[in-house]
């Protein structure tokens, strides 16, 4: 049961994200339009790998996350030795499959991890980091860039996220191809918890 707890907080913190950054993605001359970009993406599929590590215990799982505006299902395989996990949003809320497990559903993501853990984490928060920019709406501190421009190190609602590589990820747009740079490897830390989301692979629809 502990280690479907410790994979439940890892998952939802998931709503956070390797691959070598590529010396092809060019400098960001402008900071607030690669925010707006970035904050204007809704959907996207990326396919990697989680680990979670805290001072009793530590793992990994394979994740699919599939985002669809306010929609998503994400899909951990092999995650602690315990199976399968999908965690996906309901008319409802949000709910937690496991097999062998009965559901779990809660009216929000943050009530889940609550209910099953007693964990508290902003994780509409998360979905705007995995992204590789700040959230709106509480203070935030970039205390580095990369020498493209881009986000090193945050701080934000008590945690500190390092992004360690970029990927150069293309869409396809209505004006013809264009390219972001999305997060390949973050690692997120508070206190005694280390969260590490490596990127295989990003996949943005056409717009």
């Amino acid at each position: 049961m502990r280690h479907w707890r410790l994979l439940l907080g890892a998952a939802i913190v998931a709503l956070a994200a390797g691959c070598a950054q590529q010396p092809s993605i060019e400098p960001v001359e402008n900071w607030d339009a690669h925010r707006a970009a970035a904050s204007a993406l809704h959907s996207w599929t990326l396919s990697g790998k989680l680990g979670v590590r805290v001072p009793d215990d530590s793992g990994s799982a394979r994740l699919r996350w599939k985002q669809q505006q306010e929609e998503y299902r994400i899909d951990l395989s092999g995650p602690f030795g315990q199976g399968r996990v999908i965690i996906d949003t309901t008319e409802s809320g949000v709910r937690l499959r496991q097999g062998g497990e009965p559901p779990l559903e809660a009216s929000s993501a943050e009530d889940l991890l609550w209910q099953a853990t007693g964990w508290r984490l902003p994780v509409e928060d998360l979905t705007y980091w995995v992204r590789g920019i700040p959230a709106p709406g509480s203070d935030h501190v970039i205390a580095a860039r990369t020498e493209n421009g881009l986000v090193r190190q945050l701080e934000q609602s008590g945690w500190t996220l390092h992004y360690e590589e970029y990927q150069r990820v293309e869409q396809t747009t209505r004006r013809g191809l264009r390219t972001l740079p999305l997060p390949g490897r973050i690692v997120a830390e508070r206190g005694d918890t280390r969260l590490t989301l490596i990127v295989y692979d990003w996949s943005l629809p056409n717009s």
